[in-house]
């Protein structure tokens, strides 16, 4: 990231009426006042001239609209909220070894925004989810998108899910007897601004963990 070095300059009239205004450069930076105008200069970390432009202070954008899409777009960032993917699995409760366990997601598969403004320029960042990844515990892992809910009220073989895992061992070895599921969600990440400005980011991801018995169901045949 560029790191700017930033002040407001005072101003006053040139010698003639055909010269322009003097930047008072020489009088170093100033504590600006609102409503005033000033010329704000910003240096970067050689010390050269980067930007410079005649601004009339306003407290509430402190850098005179320097950057301010870059700005709203962190400060949108910010005020991105991605949820944590909430797990569900069928059938519910205790899982049983080479019994198809349903793998799926029981909350929204939907872009989350977020929205920004500095003055009058405004940023939004837009996260979509693109793919669900389950660690199953017993070091397999499933790759898939929010799944399908089972349906209890139709037969196993009127539904069909992309989104399935076969556990091959019971839980008993683990800690407490539990494998650890981690599901965890992965976003696009773009954001757009009122200038015009905008492009891909650095995507995200949530993740949320539960735990799940599976038992060894023995056959007794007489």
């Amino acid at each position: 990231a560029r790191r700017w070095r930033c002040g407001y300059y005072g101003v006053q009239p040139g010698p003639s009426d055909y010269a322009g205004p003097v930047v008072r450069f020489d009088l170093g930076p100033v504590d600006p006042e609102p409503g005033v105008a000033y010329v704000l200069a910003c240096y970067d970390a050689a010390d050269q001239l980067v930007q410079s432009r005649l601004v009339s202070y306003d407290p509430g954008d402190p850098l005179g609209g320097i950057a301010a899409a870059e700005r709203a777009l962190d400060e949108a960032r910010r005020r991105l909220d991605l949820p944590l993917p909430q797990p569900a699995l069928n059938p519910p409760g205790e899982q049983l070894v080479g019994v198809a366990t349903w793998l799926w997601l029981d909350d929204s598969w939907a872009p989350s925004s977020a929205t920004a403004a500095i003055g009058a320029v405004s940023s939004t960042v837009t996260a979509r989810p693109v793919q669900v990844t389950w660690d199953m515990g017993d070091g397999t892992t499933v790759t898939c998108d929010a799944g399908v809910a089972y349906d209890p009220g139709r037969g196993p073989q009127e539904q069909s899910s992309p989104c399935t895992h076969v556990y091959t061992t019971a839980s008993s070895g683990e800690p407490g007897g539990r494998f650890a599921v981690t599901v965890t969600v992965s976003y696009e990440v773009s954001w757009s601004a009122s200038t015009g400005a905008g492009g891909a980011l650095e995507g995200l991801s949530r993740a949320a963990t539960t735990d799940v018995v599976v038992r060894q169901a023995q056959a007794l045949i007489r």
